[in-house]
């Protein structure tokens, strides 16, 4: 087989898992906002000023939280996996040409 071939297999379970991730933090984040706009809706969580831009942790609903929670943490794991299948490509990329 070819090494160039070798290395992108090597690479693609990253590269996967990693839009996995990214996938997601993206629905999470949508959660997020459609839970927190109901929150507001209702009277249960503050709506920001416009000088203060975001809330803090404590100002969010305990499901605002979850959501928001997750997808940090799936951003966090598609960052990993990124750097993650760039050291494994390139540690094999060097392994396989020497």
């Amino acid at each position: 087989m070819n090494d160039d071939i070798e290395i992108w297999l090597m690479f693609a379970p990253f590269w996967l898992l990693g839009i996995a991730a990214l996938v997601g933090s993206v629905w999470h984040m949508i959660h997020f906002a459609i839970v927190h706009r109901r929150a507001q809706a209702a009277g249960h969580v503050r709506k920001t000023s416009s000088s203060s831009g975001r809330l803090q942790w404590h100002e969010l609903s305990p499901d605002g939280r979850h959501h928001l929670k997750r997808a940090l943490i799936a951003i966090g794991a598609f960052a990993g996996l990124c750097i993650g299948g760039l050291a494994v490509g390139f540690a094999a990329g060097l392994l396989l040409r020497a």
